[in-house]
């Protein structure tokens, strides 16, 4: 699969994402097995001087689901099992960027790395990520 062909087949699920729509968390770029995502500053995501770590921590999550999506989609779609962050720097005024790597992947389970930084590529924070694996019989709603 080509890298076009990726981005064509995820941007507009990440496009049609209320979620990410209500954050402005916006797709850049993508390949095999790799995400690049930004969350747009907005004063109301401050807490009262800096970003809310929440607005973070879901730019995060959405890169490294993006990333694996890169790599399972249509057949699978993931879902994150658990998600660990370190806030380096306080995000005051400006958007965030984000890229997110999928390092391991086996047939149920995928582990990430994700690094958030500045316009200017100053390290905001790091996360890493465990997601699993969703065929549609398991990703179904009862």
């Amino acid at each position: 699969m080509t890298k076009e062909s990726i981005l064509e087949q995820i941007r507009p699920l990440s496009r049609k994402n209320p979620f990410l729509q209500f954050m402005g968390i916006e797709l850049l770029d993508a390949d095999k097995g790799w995400a690049k995502m930004k969350i747009a500053f907005r004063p109301d995501f401050l807490q009262p001087f800096t970003v809310h770590g929440g607005a973070i921590y879901s730019l995060a999550d959405a890169a490294a689901a993006h990333a694996l999506m890169t790599l399972i989609l249509p057949d699978q779609y993931p879902t994150t099992v658990e998600q660990r962050i370190n806030f380096l720097k306080a995000v005051k005024d400006h958007d965030i960027l984000c890229e997110a790597q999928i390092l391991n992947m086996g047939r149920t389970l995928a582990y990430a790395d994700v690094t958030m930084t500045s316009p200017e590529g100053s390290l905001i924070a790091k996360s890493t990520a465990t997601l699993m694996r969703l065929d549609r019989e398991r990703r179904s709603v009862n």
